[in-house]
């Protein structure tokens, strides 16, 4: 199977450990212009993806069904964080 990693996933980790309990939504989100020109359901699914990804090592499947299970949505499409950037191609 094929993994995305989500971008600059180290630099936004404090923890030694994994497996936090929360994640941080930094405020200069606001400022960046791909993730403002998402549509406000491709933001919710992004945010989910984040917290999915905190739980493994910054991975997240390319398995679409799958995470609209896990997740419990539906309409994921990765290819627009692919494209935007937010995930990257392992």
């Amino acid at each position: 199977m094929q993994f995305f990693t989500v971008k600059d996933w180290k630099t936004h980790q404090h923890y030694s450990k994994r497996n936090p309990p929360w994640i941080k939504l930094h405020r200069a989100l606001l400022d960046d212009y791909k993730f403002c020109a998402l549509s406000d359901t491709a933001k919710a699914h992004l945010m989910l993806l984040w917290i999915f990804a905190s739980q493994h090592n910054g991975e997240i499947p390319n398995d679409s069904k799958f995470l609209e299970r896990k997740l419990s949505c539906s309409g994921i499409d990765l290819s627009v964080f692919v494209e935007s950037g937010f995930l990257l191609a392992k």
